[in-house]
């Protein structure tokens, strides 16, 4: 998960209206078998284009195509459609596109999903504002932490992370805590599948990460030691719900403003918060 070093203004929530993009449909409109045929795969293949600007967002269409193995024109389309919708938008102006303001309105809805993000935001802030640093809420999705909520730091140099922002679950401290509790035949699973580098201190060794993941599930919290972007430092601990991890909190800021002195205390700190976080919320068979 990417972060900088940038001076802003605080972050101020934005309500949005999503507003349907459903037509009426008459007999006369409903389609034939063909025809929905060719509507899948063009739905299909949308989703699968808005899938990618996700993952790999800014991106462009050549990178676009070569990644999803598909011709440029459908790609295009797929983008075309998808940018009237407002599931995608320009990236300045370098021809590249990243997720529009429609998926994140949708991804908040997930997020919320179960009451964590109701349930964490008091705790987010409290800790924030005890610590002085940005805390992250991060879900899981696949072999990445994607973060769905940020409380920043109020210091002028403070880590800057966007919404939606994917990190690899070995190369952050919310990855590893999120690992940390996974069976271990999921744990080998992910092993198997390589661990690449972002900075020259991600832990790329399956034999080294195991002995942390085994240090973390010990302490409670996982420590980022500039692993994922240098000069950012975090502590993470998963938030469960009923025996599942289904997310994690972690404190991030400057090196020079978490030095290894401080991360014991900060570990137990974020720990506290994110057991807190579990226990407001409701038992995983009250969910909907």
């Amino acid at each position: 998960m990417t972060a900088g070093y940038t001076e802003r203004s605080e972050y101020e929530p934005v309500t949005i209206a999503l507003t349907s993009v459903r037509g009426d449909r008459t007999e006369d409109t409903v389609p034939t078998a063909g025809r929905r045929g060719t509507a899948m795969r063009s739905v299909t293949t949308a989703l699968q284009v808005l899938e990618a600007v996700a993952v790999d967002q800014p991106v462009g269409l050549s990178a676009l195509a070569r990644t999803l193995r598909l011709p440029k024109a459908t790609v295009q389309r797929s983008l075309a459609t998808l940018a009237e919708a407002g599931w995608i938008e320009p990236y300045e102006d370098t021809g590249r596109w990243q997720v529009g303001v429609r998926a994140f309105v949708v991804g908040s809805v997930v997020s919320s999903r179960g009451g964590l993000r109701s349930a964490a935001l008091p705790v987010m802030k409290a800790l924030s504002a005890e610590v002085g640093e940005t805390v992250h809420l991060v879900v899981p999705s696949g072999r990445d932490a994607v973060l769905v909520e940020r409380i920043d730091s109020p210091r002028p140099l403070r880590a800057v992370v966007s919404l939606g922002t994917r990190g690899a679950l070995h190369a952050t401290s919310n990855g590893k805590a999120i690992l940390a509790s996974l069976p271990s035949e999921e744990v080998e699973a992910y092993l198997a599948e390589g661990l690449a580098a972002t900075t020259k201190r991600t832990i790329v060794d399956p034999a080294v990460l195991r002995a942390e993941l085994a240090r973390i599930t010990e302490l409670g919290y996982a420590v980022c030691h500039e692993e994922i972007e240098e000069g950012v430092v975090s502590v993470g601990a998963a938030i469960r719900q009923g025996g599942h991890t289904v997310a994690s909190l972690s404190i991030s800021g400057p090196a020079s403003r978490m030095p290894d002195e401080l991360l014991d205390d900060y570990g137990k700190k974020v720990h506290r918060a994110a057991e807190s976080i579990s226990g407001a919320l409701p038992a995983r068979s009250d969910l909907t």
